[in-house]
Formats: C-alpha cells, sequence, structure tokens
C-alpha cells in the first residue's frame, strides 16, 4: 500500500518538497519489513544465495578508489531496498488466493493511472500537472516531451498517476497484460468488461506517450502468454487471445489516430523501417555493445559505487575530479559499474533463473489451476521486465521491487499449495484409498477362512 499511495500523490503539485520523501518512503518501507517480521521457518526462496552475493558483490564496490563514499552506501541501500522482497515475503503465510489479491491490486493501481493519463490528454488543465511544474521539475528536456493534438494543442506525454511526462505507458502495459490474463481466467462479467477496459485505456495509453519499446515489450509479453497456453493445452484460450487483442489493438489505434494524428502514425512507422535487431541498435543496441565490449574492459571488477544516476546527483562528492560522473542508460551497464563482470552474471542469473522457475511452475500439470494461472501471468511478466533491461535499468526503481516482490510471493504460494493443496491431498486419497483396499482385503480373508470351516456358520 505505501508503493501506491506514495506514487500516487507524486502528480499532485500540492506536496511541493515532500516529494523527495515520498519517493525514500517506498523503498524504506521495504526494508522496514524485514525488521518486522519475524524470521522465516520455511524453506528459503531458491535464488536467495545469488540475491545475498549481488548485494556482497555490490558492496565491495565501495572499496574501490574511484567509490564516491556517501553516494556509495546510498547506492547500496537502494539496491538492498529492491532486493528486499526477495528476503522478507518468504516471513509471510501467502496463500494462491493471496497472490492473486496482490495481482489485483496491481491491476487495479496501473488501470487507474491509465484512465487518469486519458484524462490528462482530454483535460489537461484539470487531470495533468502544469506546464511550469514540469519545467521546473525536468529542466530544458520538458519542452521534448510535448505531443501536439489533432485540434492543435500542446500537451505533456500523459503522466499517469505520477510526476514523469510518459509515465502512463508503464501503466499502460500493465493493465494491458493484466487485462488478458483476467480475460481469460475470469467467468465474472464484472471482471471481463473491467478488464477489456483496462486493455483499451492502457493501450490507448502505449500509443499516445510514443514509447515505441514498452509497445515492443507489451507484445513480447502477449506472446509468450500465448504460447504458455499452447504448451498447457489451454488453446481456446491462446487462440482467443491471438483474435482479441489485435482486433482491441486495431480499434484502440483508430481511437488514439483520432486524438493524436499523424504523429502517432509516424512514431509507428519508425519500428519498421529497419530489421528488429536493426532499430533496436539504432535506439539501445548500441549502449548494450558499448557495455560489453568496453565497459567490462576498463572496469572489470566495477567503477565505484555512487558515481552515476540520482545517488550521484545527490549525494556525489564532485570534488573528486579525477572520478568523473558516470551514465548508465541500461540496466547491464548500471550493474558493470556497480560491481563489474562478477555483479553482472549474479545479476543476470537471477533474473533468468527466478523466470525459468514462474516458467516451470506455470507449466507443471500438477498444481491448482489458480497457482498455474498467476504462474502464467509473472512468467510474461518476467520475460517483459527481462526484455527492459536491455533498455533501461529496472532494477534501480520500483519495477525491479516488483519483481521481487511477485515472485517471492509466487515461490510462497506455491509453497503453501504443496503443504495443504492438490498434492498433500492426492497423497491423502492414495492412503485412504490403501486403508480401504487393505480393510477389503482382510474382510474377503476372514471370509475364506471361514468357508473353509464346515462346521462353522
Amino acid at each position: 500500500m505505501t508503493q501506491f499511495v506514495s506514487q500516487g500523490l507524486l502528480v499532485a503539485e500540492a506536496i511541493g518538497g515532500l516529494r523527495t520523501y515520498l519517493r525514500v518512503a517506498a523503498f524504506l518501507s521495504s526494508i522496514a519489513m524485514l525488521g518486522i517480521l519475524p524470521p522465516a521457518s520455511g524453506p528459503h526462496h531458491p535464488l536467495r544465495g545469488v540475491g545475498i552475493g549481488f548485494l556482497v558483490a555490490l558492496a565491495f564496490g565501495i572499496l574501490l578508489p574511484d567509490a564516491m563514499l556517501l553516494a556509495g552506501f546510498a547506492q547500496w541501500w537502494l539496491n538492498f531496498a529492491i532486493w528486499a522482497p526477495l528476503f522478507w515475503i518468504p516471513r509471510i503465510a501467502l496463500t494462491t488466493h493471496v497472490l492473486w489479491n496482490i495481482f489485483l491490486m496491481l491491476w487495479v493501481f496501473n488501470l487507474l493511472s491509465s484512465a487518469v493519463g486519458v484524462l490528462q490528454v482530454y483535460y489537461p488543465g484539470t487531470f495533468a500537472p502544469s506546464g511550469e511544474f514540469v519545467r521546473q521539475l525536468m529542466g530544458p528536456m520538458a519542452d521534448g516531451l510535448l505531443i501536439e493534438l489533432t485540434d492543435g494543442r500542446q500537451v505533456f506525454r500523459p503522466f499517469g498517476l505520477s510526476d514523469t511526462p510518459g509515465g502512463a505507458a508503464s501503466a499502460g502495459s500493465f493493465s494491458v497484460l493484466a487485462g488478458i490474463v483476467l480475460l481469460s481466467t475470469s467467468s465474472r462479467v464484472f471482471f471481463r468488461v473491467a478488464a477489456l477496459s483496462g486493455i483499451a485505456l492502457g493501450a490507448f495509453c502505449l500509443y499516445v506517450c510514443e514509447v515505441r519499446s514498452l509497445m515492443i515489450f507489451t507484445a513480447i509479453s502477449v506472446l509468450t502468454l500465448v504460447v504458455i497456453q499452447f504448451f498447457q493445452g489451454r488453446l481456446t484460450r491462446a487462440a482467443a487471445t491471438l483474435i482479441i487483442v489485435p482486433a482491441l489493438a486495431a480499434i484502440v489505434f483508430a481511437w488514439s489516430l483520432q486524438v493524436g494524428g499523424e504523429r502517432v502514425v509516424r512514431r509507428m512507422r519508425t519500428l519498421s523501417e529497419g530489421t528488429a535487431a536493426g532499430v533496436y541498435y539504432k535506439n539501445r543496441g548500441v549502449f548494450l555493445e558499448q557495455a560489453l565490449t568496453e565497459e567490462t574492459l576498463k572496469y572489470p571488477v566495477g567503477a565505484g559505487l555512487g558515481r552515476y544516476g540520482m545517488m550521484y546527483s545527490y549525494f556525489g562528492d564532485k570534488r573528486k575530479f579525477y572520478a568523473q560522473p558516470l551514465w548508465a542508460e541500461i540496466q547491464a551497464t548500471a550493474w558493470i559499474y556497480d560491481g563489474g563482470i562478477l555483479l553482472l552474471c549474479l545479476g543476470y542469473a537471477a533474473v533468468l533463473g527466478t523466470t525459468y522457475y514462474s516458467l516451470r511452475l506455470a507449466l507443471d500439470r500438477r498444481v491448482l489451476k489458480q497457482l498455474s494461472d498467476a504462474a502464467t501471468a509473472i512468467t510474461a511478466l518476467n520475460v517483459s521486465w527481462l526484455a527492459v533491461t536491455f533498455n533501461y535499468p529496472l532494477f534501480l526503481g520500483q519495477g525491479g521491487m516488483l519483481f521481487w516482490l511477485l515472485n517471492a510471493a509466487l515461490f510462497v504460494a506455491e509453497r503453501s499449495t504443496h503443504k495443504t493443496g492438490p498434492l498433500s491431498h492426492f497423497a491423502a486419497s492414495c492412503r485412504s484409498n490403501c486403508r480401504s483396499s487393505r480393510s477389503r482385503s482382510d474382510l474377503a480373508n476372514r471370509r475364506l477362512d471361514n468357508a473353509d470351516r464346515p462346521g462353522q456358520r
């Protein structure tokens, strides 16, 4: 709940200087859970050891000569807060029902954020922050985030429930995927109507915000969902997704074209100007190539903590002229700066291992349908988040914390299911059947014994 309140209040200009404290509160709440909750009595998450190794390797970055001491400590605690759900979620007795409630809360929040984003396009003076506020917050780059509508008005890309122009795109992406999941798993008319609305509002925000990378990642998530449903044998669901989603996407594109005009078409057209690899390399692939071929050789054990991002802006020692500030556009670059090749390997090992775990659970036919559906949705999100790391440093913000929260909750839900769920019920049924068989066998044997004694009736 702290996450929702902290982010939702950012759109209000009146909070003023409290903005920084709200951002910090979102991360402090994650750390505080480790102190509030008692130690876990059951098994730990299978990736816990990798997480501990990551944080230990990250701590060594403070000891490097070019590290910023204060900014480095702040950077470590930021990462600790992001990875903390991996350690404190297993301390909570979560069931599959609770996991679905968490998923529904996230969906409702992102659905509201998408709806606010649509209202910010139609009524910017009422629902969007003022231009003066945005320019004060973003500086000279603010004007580059304006879009021109078909009626000639210039408005900032929709914020949603955030203070960043274009922030509604992230909410829209989640709203689309969660809506598809709910549309295929829920039989209630209310949820299906709300899911369809969420898909439409989310897709509109994706189009109007013009964040092409999120459009691609959302499409990857949807395709992942369809592929998993196919291997699960749920062919009707997969076929319905392949029919409904493209049709709805076309309708919403026509809607956004009516509002955003030819600019939306031009922005989408850039995705087909070359091969997918060529388009990616032109926009973000060059940073990945630079990270793997240049930065790993220059900083094999890291560049020192606290030399880039907001931690450097807030706490960096600008007097260290020999340790110039760095810039991390993608997650790989950030991990190399923080801990070199080792941290890069540990980070991606944790993300890939977690994604494999959720996929294996989604394809396991022994688990309850409700848990399988949750694992399917989380796997699709994991694939999208994995793709985001090649475009943006996801694990330096709330997106990374959400990744660990959902995946750790999935592990606890599966553990509770194995304790009281289908496998234990199956075992109990087997034991009951064995006892019944033994009883029937004993009764038959006694009857045969009596039949062999002719003097007895």
